[in-house]
């Protein structure tokens, strides 16, 4: 064996090795070959010629503001982020050992991956850009809590750390930098470039990352290649069904989401005013 089928043999048990076909809705030829070619064509045409219309939307519509908070020196900021870092590192553990990397491509975890950028970074266009897209996108760590899918982990506290991630992600982490940041990181209730750009990011990384990589390895990633178990709309349509039923809650969950936390804001830290300066 060369070299490059070695290293090739290595990384692929630790992405997909221990993925277990027998578990439904987890990967396998069965749960590769659940949909024709044609229903994936299908699904991805149409979903494209979405994402092309949410994106001219996004593009006529941009707005940003021009002044953002000073928070550098913020003690709670360090420490929210060494605690995201610290979940976040576990849970990778567990999927270097149960030898199922490849997982972390999920949304939830990118998810957690950009939600530790944005504890490190300061408050910029691009970081209230990212931050905007997060809200409209974080209903996708709620689904889980909803529809818990557990079955694959074994590791003693693998399985309470798949709630406390989701957790955390979803009730702490968002409000926590609008609170730091201010209510000026969210976009007005009548600006919907960032739920179309949620949109048009949803249809990328499901469609054109997850897709591909799932008919390559045979790993349901996101539940593209078969459904889940708990899924109600089981069958043949289930992604074209996720297509209509997604659009409106990237769509509408966020603004709900992001009035919430001006609704808390003002309820019970009505003073609290972050030091802003501006940026041209």
């Amino acid at each position: 064996m060369s070299m490059v089928s070695w290293a090739w043999a290595w990384l692929s048990n630790i992405l997909y090795g221990g993925i277990k076909p027998g578990i439904y809705g987890h990967g396998g030829p069965d749960c590769a070959s659940f949909l024709s070619a044609k229903h994936k064509i299908f699904d991805t045409v149409f979903s494209t010629f979405i994402m092309i219309g949410f994106g001219t939307i996004a593009y006529f519509t941009y707005s940003m503001p021009k002044r953002f908070p000073s928070v550098d020196n913020c003690p709670s900021r360090r420490t929210m982020l060494t605690l995201m870092c610290l979940i976040f590192g576990i849970e990778v553990g567990f999927k270097i050992v149960s030898r199922t990397a490849l997982y972390l491509l999920n949304p939830c975890h990118a998810i957690a991956m950009t939600e530790i950028y944005l504890l490190a970074s300061k408050p910029s266009k691009f970081t209230f850009g990212v931050l905007r897209v997060i809200i409209h996108y974080i209903h996708v760590t709620l689904l889980p809590l909803l529809f818990p899918d557990t079955l694959a982990r074994q590791y003693p506290g693998e399985t309470a750390m798949y709630w406390i991630e989701h957790a955390v992600i979803f009730f702490v982490v968002p409000p926590y930098l609008v609170y730091i940041w201010g209510p000026e990181c969210l976009e007005s209730f009548t600006d919907w470039t960032w739920p179309c750009l949620a949109a048009v990011t949803c249809g990328v990384q499901n469609f054109y990352i997850l897709q591909p990589l799932g008919i390559l390895t045979e790993v349901n990633l996101n539940y593209i290649l078969c459904p889940a178990i708990s899924d109600p709309f089981n069958g043949p349509y289930y992604r074209t069904a996720a297509i209509f039923h997604q659009a409106p809650l990237l769509l509408l969950f966020g603004k709900l989401y992001s009035q919430a936390f001006r609704l808390v804001l003002k309820l019970f830290l009505p003073e609290y005013k972050p030091e802003y300066q501006k940026i041209e």
